[in-house]
């Protein structure tokens, strides 16, 4: 979810390759998401012609009927709306208010796509089929670091009874194996996962599925439970740091103490348990970087995502840090990894860090896996050997890999 708020060079390439072979068809080019929302201009300059801002389905039905003739809108009637002005600048209309009651949304059109080849990708890479879920809209927390492009700092939540109906609706038709809920938090609301296990449970739709969750909302009452009864199968966390003094200055409104404890009642119920971690962020030190390697060694989460801390448009952290931006102000892919500003560290710094974070990680879940197969050596096979092979090669490279990284910690303290 991080990822998809931020604007990779690559995909930003794609948009406005699309804009220009639409255009090449003599297709009227409407586009929407937070980085056309953040870049309007630019995406005109590429051949879009509207953009729209925010939340974009009742917009673009009223801009539909604009341009179909269906009603006499005009395009300064319809909020939320951009469009170039004809001088290299936009013409945007008043924002749109978000909908409060999302159960008025129909449900996707999975019809539109194929399902079949769709599902055939998703076994032949991952041995079943998932298909995705949302069941809110925003967020309402103020992690300064997090933009806030399309819903603001409003939230709303779809019902657990319309949930539940999707649910099964997903099942009769098209029967997945897994659910990914894409919530930036999934059941903030009290009460709402448990409500939502009981009618999982009563309808009888019960799916694994993996969702994203903050420590603080997991440790409430019985919300671990229902979501063991719910299907909950993978529970990811925005952990971030190891060091509280980090959390504060994110204001993450969480506690180390807290990311530990979640860990433990996941674990106990037998829910894996994702880290999402970020380093870089101003202030960090050596110290506090340890603190949270720390944390990932006592907690041994199931998975990790390393990412440093990244400059959103919109965003305190990015007004905090603008005026050390260079000219490359966004990754190319995903995996880049560069320090846009003048972070703590060189890039070179964190690579190096999200390279050693990611061997230990894969030599712990090894040595685990290792354990188990040679309760039944007769079991083993050439992938397996292959496997173990890799990891004892990185065990051996793991060493000169924590020299280099302490020997670019001492020499950018020095200078």
């Amino acid at each position: 979810n991080y990822l998809s708020k931020m604007c990779l060079l690559r995909m930003r390439h794609a948009a406005f390759k699309m804009c220009k072979m639409a255009k090449e068809q003599g297709c009227t080019v409407i586009v929407c998401g937070s980085d056309a929302t953040d870049h309007d201009v630019e995406y005109f300059a590429e051949g879009g012609d509207f953009v729209i801002n925010g939340e974009g389905e009742v917009t673009l039905g009223e801009l539909l009927d604009d341009l179909s003739g269906r009603a006499q809108l005009g395009l300064a009637g319809i909020r939320g709306l951009s469009w170039p002005d004809g001088n290299g600048a936009a013409r945007q209309t008043e924002p749109r208010p978000v909908m409060a009651d999302l159960d008025v949304m129909p449900f996707p059109a999975w019809d539109k796509v194929d399902i079949a080849r769709y599902r055939g990708i998703w076994l032949k890479r991952h041995g079943r089929f998932s298909m995705n879920m949302a069941t809110t809209r925003g967020c309402p927390y103020h992690c300064n670091w997090c933009a806030k492009p399309i819903w603001g700092q409003r939230y709303n939540s779809r019902s657990p009874q319309n949930v539940v109906e999707e649910l099964g609706w997903l099942k009769d038709l098209y029967q997945p194996d897994h659910i990914w809920f894409a919530d930036d938090i999934m059941g903030i609301k009290t009460g709402w996962v448990q409500e939502f296990a009981e009618l999982v449970e009563k309808r009888g739709v019960r799916t694994p599925f993996k969702s994203l969750n903050r420590p603080d909302l997991l440790l409430k009452s019985d919300t671990i439970p229902a979501l063991k009864r719910a299907g909950c199968e993978v529970c990811w966390m925005g952990a971030e740091s190891g060091s509280q003094k980090i959390l504060d200055a994110m204001e993450k409104g969480t506690t180390v103490g807290q990311i530990y404890e979640a860990r433990r009642r996941l674990q106990d119920v037998g829910i894996k348990v994702g880290f999402f971690l970020q380093f870089g962020y101003p202030g960090e030190t050596w110290d506090d970087i340890e603190k949270t390697i720390q944390m990932v060694k006592d907690c041994k989460p199931d998975d990790i995502g390393i990412s440093v801390s990244y400059p959103l448009p919109g965003t305190k952290f990015y007004e905090r840090v603008r005026n050390e931006l260079g000219d490359k102000q966004n990754w190319e892919d995903s995996d880049d990894l560069a320090m846009l500003y003048q972070g703590p560290y060189p890039t070179e710094f964190y690579r190096k860090l999200h390279k050693i974070l990611h061997k230990e990680f894969r030599r712990r879940l090894a040595l685990q896996e290792l354990s188990g197969v040679l309760d039944k050596p007769w079991q083993i096979g050439r992938k397996d050997l292959r496997h173990f092979g890799r990891i004892a090669l990185n065990s051996v490279t793991l060493p000169f890999d924590q020299q280099s990284l302490r020997r670019l910690e001492r020499q950018s303290r020095i200078s």
